[in-house]
């Protein structure tokens, strides 16, 4: 395992001089001033524009006569543009012989193969995207934090910068989602007031209540949860603030396997929840600091909670709505004083499909006063109940540390790596709701859900309160639970190749024939379609270690193949150890 994971280090530090290489073609700003912003926003409003949205392709035999601004991206120009181009939130890759006489700005992307191409004006990319919305005319408007620009004041031999609205404060009623449509709350309803005051030093509130669907739309304060929470701006800059919180909510174990939408859908549409979930109440303080213009931020927090055991609800899915919900596990219940410090850096050229660029992050608790144990159950043995024997959990360190890496090797292929792993801290046993499990589709789609966990789910038990008698078995697995959720400790690599086809169709002309005379002409847009479709070659490899009495899980790994439409993924992978057949899923975003 030491050797696969030095091999991954070792390529995924040879992507640094490709990153580098592709800043210094252009001149690259992190931040987007504010005149450039509004100046942008003009470009692409502007009734002369050419517009574009999404993957854009302009092939080296198109001429395109005048300005043109493109929404989104990825951007790859071959041919001639004979205008300036602006590209908005997406990256712009230039081939061997493409040509743009006006100049070329990127806003939240970057820019590589300027070598190889001709630009009469400048180049220049800002890292920060822009932030807007669009309105009922189709054009893009600045959102109010985007339009504050920085106003310099004087005092002495300091100068400050503030927000030329910061006089303003503002106030709202949000009526929402909570996290994703889940088998223990149903759909949460979240609702409540939001209030930022005047100043360069704000200070925010907000006083959330959720109410949970899981058992329909009947009110009922035990369906209620909240979340208030108040945080005040120090030093003047934004960069340093200070809050707390009051909540019970409802959270998963683990939420990284796939996004809220993915998950949401899953379960609503085919009774397949991908999380487990506990319930959490008490309050939290907390510092951040995360300057302006930095892509690093640092949290520390300190949390005085209770935390509860869930069983599995009865909410409703268009299929498969008759069947039983998979079974929640037990976690350690009673009181959990911690600390908690997380730390972030992110300089990916974008967030939603990034083609370069390192996001690390990572959190380590200390458990300072934890008072949690497995609350008393049973097993049944030859349907027999049996005293199941559960255990307590004193002070516990528990951290985990994602690392990925971004290189794009040419203007149509990537090659990305990621380093998932942590666990308990000095060995010891972990309570279940900190915990990890392996397998399934966001982590090793070519094995079940959940099936390297250390043997968590090898056995069902029930609570006693549930069962005061042994005939109050047959309550079905509404109230079942499993003893743990997963290993106490756990590494997972992932690695993927993306490339792209290319596919032309063009019922107008000869391919024996340059002339392109009427490459403008509108009845191409009819005649003449072209497209891409990107593929992935993927390998993942991970394994988990349990504590005390607890088995360990052999080393996994699968191997994939899956095919891209813009974000819309078709997956199949298959496992290289152990046993398994071929898995087909789909995906709704990049794997990770």
């Amino acid at each position: 395992m030491r050797r696969y994971l030095s091999i991954a280090l070792l390529a995924a530090l040879a992507g640094l001089p490709l990153a580098a290489q592709e800043r210094a073609d252009s001149a690259w700003r992190s931040d987007l001033p504010p005149e450039v912003a509004r100046e942008v926003t003009d470009f692409f409003n502007n009734p002369g524009t050419i517009h574009f949205s999404g993957r854009t392709r302009i092939p080296a035999e198109r001429i395109v006569d005048g300005d043109v601004a493109v929404l989104g991206g990825p951007v790859t120009v071959a041919g001639q543009i004979r205008g300036r181009i602006v590209v908005i939130n997406g990256d712009v890759e230039l081939l061997r012989g493409a040509s743009i006489s006006g100049g070329l700005t990127v806003v939240g992307g970057s820019v590589s193969g300027l070598a190889d191409a001709r630009v009469g004006g400048e180049a220049v990319a800002y890292g920060e995207r822009l932030r807007y919305r669009r309105d009922n005319s189709e054009r893009i408007v600045l959102t109010e934090r985007q339009r504050r620009a920085p106003v310099r004041e004087e005092t002495g031999r300091e100068t400050r910068e503030q927000d030329r609205d910061t006089r303003w404060g503002r106030s709202d009623f949000l009526i929402t989602t909570g996290q994703s449509y889940n088998r223990v709350e149903g759909l949460p309803i979240t609702f409540g007031p939001r209030i930022e005051t005047a100043g360069s030093n704000p200070l925010r509130v907000r006083a959330l209540a959720i109410y949970r669907t899981e058992a329909g739309w009947t009110l009922n304060p035990d369906r209620l949860g909240y979340h208030v929470s108040a945080e005040q701006f120090l030093g003047g800059r934004r960069s340093l603030r200070v809050g707390g919180t009051l909540h019970s909510v409802i959270d998963p174990i683990e939420d990284w396997h796939l996004s809220d939408l993915e998950n949401g859908l899953s379960t609503l549409l085919f009774h397949r929840d991908y999380r487990d979930h506990y319930e959490r109440e008490g309050w939290s303080a907390f510092a951040t600091w995360e300057p302006r213009l930095s892509r690093t931020s640092l949290t520390a927090e300190f949390r005085s909670e209770v935390h509860r055991s869930l069983p599995a609800g009865s909410p409703f899915t268009l299929f498969n709505n008759s069947e039983r919900w998979r079974a929640q596990p037990l976690v350690g219940e009673g009181h959990l004083q911690s600390v908690a410090l997380r730390g972030r850096h992110d300089d990916r050229s974008q967030a939603r499909d990034p083609a370069t660029g390192w996001l690390v992050q990572g959190e380590v608790e200390r458990g300072l006063n934890a008072g949690l144990s497995l609350p008393p159950a049973v097993a049944l043995l030859e349907g027999s109940p049996v005293p199941f024997a559960g255990r307590s959990y004193g002070a516990f360190t528990h951290g985990v540390v994602d690392v990925r890496r971004y290189n794009r090797i040419s203007p149509d292929s990537r090659l990305n790596f990621r380093l998932l792993t942590g666990g308990a801290l000095g060995g010891g046993a972990l309570p279940p709701q900190r915990q990890h499990a392996l397998g399934g589709e966001g982590s090793l789609p070519g094995y079940a859900l959940f099936s390297l966990d250390c043997g968590a789910r090898s056995g069902i038990v029930y609570r006693a309160e549930d069962l005061p008698t042994a005939d109050r078995v047959a309550v079905g697995d509404a109230r079942a639970y499993f003893p743990a959720y997963g290993c106490d400790r756990f590494t997972l690599f992932q690695a993927e190749y993306r490339g792209q086809f290319n596919f032309r169709f063009d019922w107008r002309r000869d391919p024996r024939d340059d002339d392109d005379t009427d490459a403008r002409d509108w009845e191409d847009w009819i005649l003449r379609w072209d497209s891409s479709l990107n593929w992935v070659a993927f390998w993942d490899a991970g394994r988990g270690w349990g504590a005390g009495s607890r088995p360990d899980e052999p080393l996994a790994m699968n191997l994939g193949l899956g095919v891209l439409i813009q974000r819309f993924g078709i997956y199949a992978a298959v496992p290289l150890t152990g046993r398994g057949g071929v898995n087909l899923f789909v995906r709704l975003g990049p794997r990770f």
